[in-house]
């Protein structure tokens, strides 16, 4: 696995909750086209990363791209505990905490046709939309993907004055998508009370940096990100040493969100938790201030035990996991 270079980090993975382990690998291997690693099968120790009872039974299973290690799902399933939606009311928009994985995509309208084929319903029509003066217009949509989870879909701007956008489309036209049609996870939503604090845990301590901010507003992503016709939203973009594997912060300015941050954690079903991968966890610890992050073990898959820390990042209190290799 790779790991950051110049202390820049990017998404590794997303962690996820799962209702039906079999439905969710479906969904991101079958549909969307990532490669799921075999089911590994394990029963939690004491003190375990998950915070679960001892003893309790633990499916789980990788969905990655091919040579990439970059926006991989782990869909974590516990069959023998009952989990709430993290999402509690999964006809609401954003929510305090992590809620949406985006992926690019090639053509959004057929990609929008398959996906409500299998029964994945979007949100609208897909929407071309304006971000920032010039960073140009994507066509975006958001579809009701599995566990509660907002799948958002961009086809990007043909057209964009902003460098890092131009170079960024270079890298998808060079390196495509799945089979399927879709990217790996290129960036995902965290909602947040504070942009600061958040923005502060990223680039001091996994040495990203800031992309693009700005405060959104205009009614056209407001309806398709179910938000109020009149909200403003400051939203500010985390890249590391990756085009994909991105942070988009957004934090509500005249409206709020529900907070369910306290159920955002296992067995509860959803996007729960990011995991980034670091060359020494000691050093990120020591160098800012994360003495009260609890240290563990996480298991990947069979005979992949990683050291690990969990956190809770600044600004919105959401799990992250930083991960040794």
């Amino acid at each position: 696995m790779s790991k950051i270079e110049a202390n820049q980090a990017q998404l590794n993975f997303a962690m996820v909750c799962v209702e039906n382990l079999a439905q969710s690998i479906e969904f991101y291997s079958g549909i969307i086209g990532l490669k799921a690693s075999p089911i590994f099968e394990y029963q939690a120790e004491e003190n375990n990363i998950w915070n679960v009872p001892e003893g309790t039974q633990i499916r789980q299973s990788i969905c990655r791209r091919e040579k990439s290690e970059i926006g991989q799902l782990l869909l974590i399933e516990f069959p023998d505990l009952k989990g709430e939606y993290i999402r509690s009311d999964l006809d609401a928009g954003m929510v305090r905490g992590f809620w949406n994985i985006n992926f690019y995509v090639q053509d959004i309208l057929k990609s929008v046709e398959v996906l409500e084929s299998k029964g994945y319903l979007s949100w609208s029509k897909p929407a071309e939309h304006q971000i920032g003066d010039n960073v140009g217009t994507p066509i975006e949509v958001i579809v009701d993907g599995p566990d509660g989870i907002a799948i958002n879909l961009v086809q990007l701007p043909k057209n964009s004055e902003n460098q890092s956008i131009q170079e960024m489309c270079k890298y998808f036209n060079a390196n495509g998508t799945t089979e399927k049609g879709f990217t790996e996870i290129v960036t995902t939503s965290h909602c947040v009370s504070n942009t600061k604090a958040a923005k502060e845990f990223y680039s001091g301590a996994l040495g990203m940096h800031q992309m693009f901010s700005d405060e959104l507003s205009s009614k056209i992503s407001n309806q398709f990100l179910r938000r109020p016709d009149d909200g403003r939203t400051l939203v500010t973009f985390m890249q590391g040493s990756h085009f994909y594997g991105k942070i988009a912060l957004s934090e509500p300015i005249n409206y709020s969100v529900p907070n369910n941050i306290s159920n955002a954690c296992p067995p509860n079903i959803g996007y729960f938790g990011q995991g980034f991968l670091i060359p020494d966890i000691q050093k990120v610890i020591s160098e800012n201030d994360l003495n009260n992050s609890e240290q563990c073990f996480i298991h990947l898959k069979q005979d992949h035990d990683l050291k690990a820390i969990r956190l809770k990042c600044p600004g919105s209190q959401a799990l992250i996991y930083l991960l040794e290799e």
